[in-house]
């Protein structure tokens, strides 16, 4: 899903590198949301490769990689080393750096960055604070409270978002993000996330778990709307001197889905989307996981009953990502 929602953006990526000023060295291409690098590593490239073909090959490159101070920056930069697709492979004067830092806060020195990139990263809430009674995505709860407040925390975080950004990019800079969105009737994670809810709903019906507990394992992601994104630029046609230069709705489509249409695989498809699942939900279910249980455990017990109710009804999982470009005003 993460690489066929980054193929989507590389046109956008492509012409940013291209369009944008370069005059003052060194350039700083900056990864928000960089995780452990492995998605990163070919934009990166055609970032560096594009800039270079603009201006002199040695002109001075720095790529900085921000994520949460949990994050494992250990294997970012053990891939920059290992990875065959790593950016760093063959290049000089490439200068890659890190921050652990939330972006909803100053990342940077005002006017430094060149380049902005970002996927799968912007519909994950700045707050766990919102539990949702009814699902284990917040943005899919049907609760009007739950639904209120998700919406109010996603316009804050979206508006807080774009000014640190702001300060942050120099005249011209542009920022390409891809981040899980939705259509006006579905959201693509219907299936995939009712299941993991099933999953969780089994548990407490075994006993495992109870009704308070059961809510408390929400996962703080919303999933916006196009309006919603267009919606700080709506007044004047621009956010704190950001302009949204670009705005699509992409389906992605199921990167498991063909293997499975041929083989007909059943176990494989559904353990192909539960480790998938686990790798970006696991670390933070486990944190919300009930107390007298032992967190490595339970989501063990968790995954492994998702898995099942996958195999039991396998389907394309197609979620929406809202492909967005935004440009910082010129002098």
């Amino acid at each position: 899903m993460q690489a066929t929602g980054i193929a989507a953006l590389l046109s956008l990526w492509e012409a940013a590198c291209r369009m944008v000023d370069i005059s003052d060295a060194p350039v700083t291409i900056v990864d928000y949301g960089c995780s452990q690098g492995r998605n990163s590593m070919i934009p990166m490239r055609k970032a560096i490769d594009i800039v270079r073909s603009r201006a002199d090959a040695t002109i001075p490159i720095e790529i900085v990689h921000t994520d949460l101070p949990s994050n494992d920056f250990s294997s970012l930069f053990e891939a920059l080393i290992s990875d065959p697709n790593s950016y760093m492979t063959g290049s000089s004067d490439v200068f890659p750096l890190a921050i652990g830092k939330s972006y909803f806060a100053p990342l940077l020195p005002p006017g430094r960055v060149h380049l902005g990139w970002s996927t799968w990263a912007l519909q994950w809430m700045s707050t766990n604070a919102v539990d949702a009674p009814d699902h284990i995505l917040a943005g899919m709860s049907r609760s009007p409270a739950v639904t209120a407040a998700v919406a109010a925390q996603q316009a804050s975080d979206w508006q807080c978002f774009l000014t640190q950004r702001s300060r942050e990019m120099r005249p011209g800079a542009k920022l390409v993000a891809g981040f899980t969105a939705r259509a006006d009737a579905e959201t693509g994670w219907e299936w995939l996330l009712g299941e993991l809810w099933s999953a969780l709903a089994d548990m407490r019906r075994d006993g495992l778990l109870s009704e308070r507990e059961q809510e408390q394992m929400t996962i703080p992601i919303g999933l916006r709307s196009l309006e919603d994104i267009k919606a700080p630029f709506r007044q004047s046609g621009s956010f704190a001197d950001l302009t949204l230069e670009h705005l699509d709705l992409v389906k992605v489509s199921d990167a498991f889905w063909p293997e499975f249409d041929g083989s007909g695989d059943r176990l494989a498809f559904a353990r192909q989307h539960a480790d998938l699942t686990r790798a970006w939900s696991g670390p933070l279910l486990a944190s919300v996981a009930p107390s007298s249980c032992e967190q490595t455990a339970f989501v063990d017990d968790l995954f492994s009953r998702f898995e099942r109710r996958l195999s039991e009804d396998p389907r394309p999982h197609e979620p929406y990502m809202a492909a967005v470009v935004l440009s910082k005003k010129p002098h």
